[in-house]
């Protein structure tokens, strides 16, 4: 939602009661950082507010007790987080990467569905590559078994990380370029690793 080439994904949303996102995943922020917006804060309050003599102030009904709007009473200050990514590296570079991650993802899948033997099973639209490597004579619980071999290497060897997850019933491997550190030159060895933990379980 913060590239404005991108909000057509998000037609629609302003429908929604609520909405929770975590900017500690792509966006880069610090752990454990969480956006929730909310269109009636008058429902939390009924459920979640506490009215003890000793929290009760002059002030009550004047100001937002956001206490009132989740489970925990005391909380960390999270939205510090936030604030520092937005005023350290600007909400432009902070585009500029996620414009690079889309960028890459779709380079990545380009490159992968062009190799035989490998397929693009989804619309890369957000920075998430969907793939499964099919050597060829294979039936579906040996190709099940080569996939979750070949992904387990790669997450082994200790050089990067993916993701094995069903897909209609079928495994298939979730690539998800976003870390912040993270060029093209990564994406290609990552891509070379894949390659090799393929051929090797699929020899084995």
């Amino acid at each position: 939602m913060l590239l404005p080439e991108m909000r057509p994904l998000f037609e629609g949303i302003e429908e929604a009661d609520s909405i929770c996102w975590n900017p500690h995943k792509w966006m880069g922020s610090v752990l454990e950082t969480s956006l929730f917006y909310v269109k009636e804060p008058d429902q939390l309050v009924s459920v979640m507010a506490t009215d003890p003599s000793y929290l009760r102030s002059s002030v009550d009904g004047a100001v937002v007790q956001y206490r009132d709007w989740g489970i925990p009473l005391g909380r960390r200050f999270r939205a510090l987080k936030l604030w520092f990514q937005l005023r350290l590296d600007g909400p432009a570079a902070i585009r500029e990467r996620l414009r690079r991650d889309l960028g890459n993802a779709s380079r990545f899948a380009g490159v992968v569905g062009a190799e035989p033997g490998w397929t693009v099973l989804a619309p890369v639209r957000l920075q998430t590559v969907c793939v499964r490597h099919d050597p060829g004579g294979l039936a579906a619980e040996a190709l099940d078994r080569h996939t979750l071999a070949w992904c387990e290497a790669v997450n082994a060897s200790g050089r990067a990380h993916i993701t094995p997850s069903l897909l209609d019933g079928s495994w298939m491997v979730r690539v998800s370029i976003g870390a912040e550190q993270t060029e093209w030159s990564d994406v290609d060895a990552l891509w070379a690793l894949m390659r090799s933990a393929a051929a090797t379980t699929s020899a084995a």
